[in-house]
């Protein structure tokens, strides 16, 4: 087994206390995905004859993807050999959902024990995209041990299925989405009868429990953690209340505290910072945290900056030329798409890494992306005719890029976009051309992109409204101000206002 790298007092202590449920509360950069790892390990490899599965639990792909890098560089290639697993909170709603059917406890419409789980209807026979004044979406409901479905009013915009056919036609299929099974699996738990079956389930299944970044956790999420705790699993929360950014996803930071106080969960701070190299850093996070009003040097110049960060895509576009975002945002059509695959093949020929959506947007077409990536100078070459920058040379650009779309194996051909979406289509283009003929460029990235993550030097662009937020001084309490927080200290050494 590798030998562990030495740990600081603080996160030994709450990676090896021996307390069932353990609440570690840990600062930006103080090592909290370590911890994980090195508690994961010390449950795994106690001198129990327990056999049973230790899971780490997160919220995003990418989250879980580097807690398990983590776990296997400290305790070896075998720490996650079967039944032991990382792995998002969403798979293990669908590992449950999927117990529950293959028990008949539960029935699915057709019958299916098995689902196809998408992460959006986007797409998908029936989805547009719905917003509070578009009335009613389609949700999955529990009725007695059937699952069937119900009209609720649309409270938070996305792409929803509004009627009834399509939406029972997909179920029937064995087909939904991540919401149907978190839908379902509330269901189940408010169930007294139903609930004590999965925490039977999860009690013969699962010796322990450890869940990164639970402020950032649902209703859902803190229902499950209250169950595993009271089934008699060993128990660890790990997060930052300044952290949470999770509010698209139905995050309740405010309901942690009472879970922690209800539940029994033994406290353990980590507060000792390694991101942080000057003292400037170091007291601005202080600063922050204490609501003291904060005021940002104006950077030299984007180039100065190793990333520059914003709230939205958007406000990335409109900064400095200089400045190449990894996206345009929310794809609304298959041209959003197309362009997004440009900016991809940027991205790729800039960074070495893909661009945000770039493979959501090969699908939206219909293309598969391996043949999209291999025949990147297609691309490339529609990209060489924006280099003049001109509203021509755009618009020459989107026709070429809509019929190499054919080649590429999409099923038709694109088509204009009516009223205003043309021109958007154009500016976006003559954007990219723009930072073409650039020397240097620096990626852009929203907040949401970049936590979890660390540079040298950070650019944040704020608003008039944030820069406001910014002097008065934040609140731990106010989601905009947890954004700002995040952006503030993802820097080591300096972080500007661009």
């Amino acid at each position: 087994m590798p030998t562990r790298s030495p740990l600081t007092s603080e996160q030994r202590t709450a990676a090896t206390s021996p307390a069932a449920r353990a609440f570690i509360v840990a600062a930006p950069g103080s090592g909290k995905t370590t911890v994980a790892a090195e508690r994961f390990g010390v449950l795994r490899y106690d001198s129990s004859a327990d056999l049973r599965r230790i899971l780490a639990l997160s919220f995003t792909r990418s989250a879980r993807g580097e807690l398990a890098t983590r776990i296997r560089r400290r305790w070896g290639g075998n720490a996650l050999s079967w039944p032991h697993r990382a792995v998002t909170l969403d798979t293990l709603h669908c590992e449950i959902l999927t117990f529950l059917l293959r028990r008949g406890i539960i029935s699915w419409p057709g019958e299916h024990t098995e689902l196809t789980v998408l992460d959006t209807w986007r797409g998908q026979t029936g989805a547009r995209w719905l917003s509070p004044d578009m009335g009613f979406r389609r949700i999955a409901v529990l009725r007695g041990t059937v699952v069937g479905s119900a009209g609720r009013k649309v409270t938070r915009s996305g792409y929803e299925i509004g009627r009834k056919e399509p939406f029972h036609q997909h179920l029937a299929s064995g087909r939904c989405t991540h919401t149907e099974v978190r839908q379902v699996v509330a269901a189940v738990l408010r169930r007294p009868e139903l609930r004590a079956e999965v925490a039977r389930y999860l009690s013969a299944t699962t010796k322990a429990f450890i869940v990164d970044e639970v402020f950032d956790a649902n209703e859902l999420d803190l229902d499950l953690v209250r169950l595993a705790a009271s089934a008699g699993l060993n128990t660890t929360v790990i997060g930052d209340p300044w952290q949470a950014l999770y509010d698209f996803r139905g995050a309740r930071p405010d309901l942690v505290p009472e879970l922690v106080d209800h539940v029994g969960f033994e406290e353990f701070p980590v507060t000792a910072s390694f991101r942080f190299e000057t003292p400037e850093m170091a007291g601005l996070a202080a600063s922050a945290r204490t609501g003291q009003p904060i005021t940002l040097d104006i950077a030299p110049g984007a180039g100065a900056c190793d990333v520059v960060l914003a709230h939205q895509w958007n406000e990335l576009w409109s900064g400095p030329d200089c400045v190449l975002p990894l996206s345009f945002g929310r794809l609304d059509n298959q041209t959003d798409a197309a362009v997004a695959l440009l900016l991809d093949r940027l991205v790729q020929a800039h960074f070495g890494r893909g661009a945000i959506y770039a493979e959501e947007a090969a699908v939206l077409l219909g293309l598969d992306p391996a043949k999209v990536r291999d025949n990147g100078a297609l691309l490339g070459a529609v990209l060489e005719g924006l280099r003049p920058g001109t509203a021509q040379a755009a618009a020459a650009a989107i026709d070429t890029l809509r019929s190499i779309l054919k080649l590429l194996g999409s099923p038709r051909r694109l088509s204009r976009i009516p009223g205003e979406g043309e021109a958007v289509q154009h500016s976006r283009l003559q954007a990219l051309a723009r930072r073409m003929n650039q020397p240097h460029l620096v990626a852009g990235l929203t907040v949401h992109q970049a936590k979890g993550r660390e540079w040298p030097v950070v650019g944040i662009r704020l608003t008039h409204g944030e820069a406001a937020k910014l002097s008065a001084g934040l609140r731990q309490d106010h989601f905009e101000d947890r954004v700002l927080y995040v952006a503030l200290t993802r820097a080591a050494r300096k972080v500007f206002r661009c």
